[in-house]
């Protein structure tokens, strides 16, 4: 992995490299799906954005925000061709160094698991809704830590 830079963003930062690249995380991103998660990050309570960067260059992108049971991951993604070099869970150590203390979870499709659990999650299967595709809740608890490199 290049040397990296992880920073955070107010809730209505991010340009539109960091949206770009944020879309690979919803589900169908249409211009307007995007305008309404843009908008969900700048005006509720609790959003939080943190970006990876190298040589100036945007690689990874991160949506979180603090609710009841701590921390959740609501988007992650890694720009194409960076997956796989470390600023994912680069962006997953900032998020839970800045929360230290409180849980950390986030619901995902079965391709991320893997990366999860890398990371110290505990996954688990979530109930099956009609016309989905298989969901897993992903929890870490603070004092787990992340798994060893």
């Amino acid at each position: 992995m290049k040397p990296y830079k992880v920073r955070f963003l107010p809730p209505d930062g991010g340009d539109e490299e960091f949206w770009r690249i944020l879309a690979a995380a919803v589900g169908h991103p249409t211009s307007e799906k995007m305008a309404r998660v843009r908008a969900t990050y700048r005006d509720e309570p609790g959003r939080g954005l943190v970006e990876a960067i190298v040589n100036r260059v945007q690689v990874a992108s991160a949506g979180f925000r603090q609710d009841q049971e701590g921390v959740e991951i609501t988007h992650i993604a890694v720009a194409p061709g960076r997956q796989g070099s470390g600023y994912g869970r680069a962006l997953i150590e900032a998020i839970c160094r800045a929360h230290p203390g409180l849980p950390i979870h986030a619901e995902t499709h079965p391709g991320a698991t893997g990366f999860y659990l890398r990371l110290g999650f505990a996954v688990e299967a979530l109930p099956p809704k009609a016309g989905w595709e298989p969901r897993f809740r992903c929890l870490r608890i603070a004092d787990v830590g992340p798994a060893p490199l």
